[in-house]
């Protein structure tokens, strides 16, 4: 028997077939979000495409986003459709409007790039986008500053240290750079050299 969702999610695509309104692995709730906010913005769901797959995401753009993202949006050049991910590992799901506050956002992104605005966030939650949401959902700006979940920072792997001051600083990856606080550009003589290599087994859970 299929489910309360999968039949919605039917419902919802066949009695738009004519506008492809497409809602790929949605639940009810996320479905309804997005056709609130459309009629809110006065968006056209012909060529609209929503998902909460990544993977699918990728496959509708050609190209990988960082998962870090809570979520995004692509107009695609080449169909002209609209592209919208949710990615709800990221989205921190205990705070009880952060999904709508991230389905109004992609969508407040589709109306920019319909209407001839191009301009990407500038700090995000702190920007004109944020102030834009808040006063289409009547969220806080604390409500939608907290919409993701932390981002877990990778730990130090290497400990690198200058041969003339003998600072020390960790990084994660390898790479060539000289001491700053020795040299203001780059200078063979104060190459940092790693001095220790931090064990995976140190650092992974």
């Amino acid at each position: 028997m299929p489910s309360r969702t999968a039949g919605y999610q039917e419902r919802a695509n066949r009695t738009r077939s004519e506008r492809l309104l497409i809602l790929h692995q949605c639940d009810t709730r996320l479905c309804e979000l997005v056709h609130h906010y459309s009629r809110l913005l006065d968006l056209p769901v012909d060529g609209l495409m929503v998902t909460t797959s990544r993977l699918t995401y990728r496959s509708w753009i050609g190209r990988s986003i960082p998962s870090a993202y809570g979520g995004a949006y692509c107009c695609l050049r080449r169909t002209g459709q609209h592209a919208v991910l949710i990615n709800l590992e990221r989205i921190d799901q205990e705070q009880p409007r952060a999904i709508e506050i991230v389905v109004a956002e992609e969508l407040i992104h589709m109306r920019d790039r319909i209407d001839g605005d191009t301009r990407r966030h500038a700090h995000h939650g702190y920007d004109r986008i944020a102030h834009r949401v808040a006063a289409l959902t009547g969220a806080s700006l604390d409500d939608i500053r907290s919409t993701l979940k932390p981002v877990a920072r990778r730990p130090v792997k290497y400990l690198y240290q200058c041969p003339g001051c003998g600072l020390t600083v960790g990084r994660r990856r390898k790479a060539t750079w000289s001491c700053a606080r020795c040299a203001p550009r780059f200078d063979r003589r104060y190459q940092m050299r790693i001095v220790e290599e931090i064990p995976a087994t140190t650092f992974r859970k």
